[in-house]
């Protein structure tokens, strides 16, 4: 196997646990740890994190090795309004320009976040949520928003995924009920309930943030 094949199983790898949260924020990793691992030399360990450290995830401190960089509450609280910006959009081109939501994809992945809520499956569920809201976003027919739909997917999972790790006596799941709405209001065509709904999902993310980094 070439260094670049084994360089790109550690980014891959690593990347992973850093998004479902195996590696939590303020955790220090090393690279001889990683190496042993993935059973690899520290080499591609090394080349690894630099990537993963240009991307905003990890920092070295010299000395003490690599931590998982913290989640501002600055950067949750702007990635939920974002995400509610492209929603709004995608709603008015629908209801002004006559653009269509896909029902049918829309409902497998509603299904999808209840199936996992059963399954008690947090990471399918999150995964299915942002499905959700990238399929209503892509009713705009706007590749650019999708791009940065897409670009954001990771960041908000991780997100999620340690609150979730974090907050465990708080009720969760609480998007599938509110997806279930903005559904029934697509359906019948509601748009202007549709966009409540979204406000309210952004309130009460935002809520639950604020209360989460408090405690």
């Amino acid at each position: 196997m070439t260094q670049h094949s084994l360089v790109d199983i550690a980014y891959t790898k690593i990347r992973e646990n850093l998004i479902n949260a195996t590696f939590m924020p303020g955790q220090f990793l090393s690279e001889n740890g990683l190496a042993k691992e993935l059973n690899m030399s520290r080499t591609p360990i090394r080349v690894a994190i630099s990537r993963l450290e240009s991307e905003g995830f990890v920092a070295t401190i010299k000395n003490r090795g690599i931590i998982v960089k913290e989640i501002s509450m600055k950067e949750m609280l702007d990635l939920s309004q974002v995400i509610l910006l492209l929603q709004d959009f995608s709603v008015d081109e629908v209801a002004v320009r006559g653009n269509r939501f896909d029902l049918e994809e829309l409902k497998m992945y509603l299904d999808l976040q209840f199936e996992a809520e059963k399954n008690i499956d947090y990471y399918e569920y999150i995964q299915n949520y942002i499905l959700f809201t990238r399929c209503m976003i892509a009713s705009a027919n706007n590749n650019t928003m999708l791009d940065f739909m897409d670009s954001l997917k990771d960041k908000f999972v991780r997100m999620a995924m340690v609150n979730w790790k974090l907050t465990p006596n708080q009720k969760h799941y609480s998007a599938n009920q509110m997806n279930k709405l903005i559904y029934e209001a697509i359906c019948s065509e509601n748009y202007s309930r549709v966009k409540q709904i979204c406000k309210e999902t952004l309130s009460k993310s935002r809520e639950r943030i604020i209360n989460s980094v408090a405690l």
